[in-house]
């Protein structure tokens, strides 16, 4: 059974001042959401959770143009990684015929900015992410946008998400589940 919708408060961003971080962090940063969305749009959940980091917080908003100024989401969904995984593996519990009958989806992520936390190796990162699900004859039949607002922490190998605040721009009610725009 899913959590009931709450009412979240988030942070209302606040651009910080411009300290640019290195090329190579920055393109690492890139390839690390790019990646992210490949391991989603392909339903390889067991990797995605890899890149979660063990104290990771995950708010996932809906917003409309009014409620955005204010940042008061009337639906939203605040979730530890455990109660984010188990809303997942439910999720992946169908037949793997059935999976092959359900519309693909794909994540575009761009715009992205980073900046320097208040911690040493983690960064505030801000960017937009475009789902697009392809029904069956191979249009897309819903397209939506969010702006997620991330503190990625530096790993040995690579990053992990420690927090994420996901603002989704109006979609239709009942559409989108969690895995379309985690």
């Amino acid at each position: 059974m899913l959590p009931a919708m709450t009412a979240i408060r988030l942070r209302p961003w606040k651009p910080q001042t411009f300290m640019p971080v290195s090329a190579q962090v920055y393109s690492e940063i890139q390839q690390f959401l790019i990646y992210e969305a490949l391991l989603l749009d392909h339903g390889c959940i067991d990797r995605w959770a890899g890149i979660l980091s063990r104290d990771v917080t995950y708010k996932i908003c809906n917003c409309s143009g009014s409620d955005r100024i204010g940042l008061n989401a009337a639906e939203s969904v605040d979730n530890s990684r455990e109660s984010l995984l188990r809303r997942l593996c439910i999720s992946q519990t169908t037949g793997a015929e059935v999976r092959q009958d359900l519309p693909m989806t794909r994540r575009f992520v761009t715009n992205i900015s980073v900046s320097f936390a208040h911690c040493r190796n983690e960064y505030d990162v801000v960017s937009y992410l475009r789902v697009a699900r392809i029904g069956h004859e191979g249009a897309a039949d819903s397209v939506w946008s969010a702006e997620r607002r991330d503190l990625l922490r530096a790993t040995d190998r690579s990053f992990a998400i420690s927090r994420r605040e996901l603002l989704i721009d109006s979609i239709e009610a009942g559409i989108a589940g969690p895995t379309q725009f985690l």
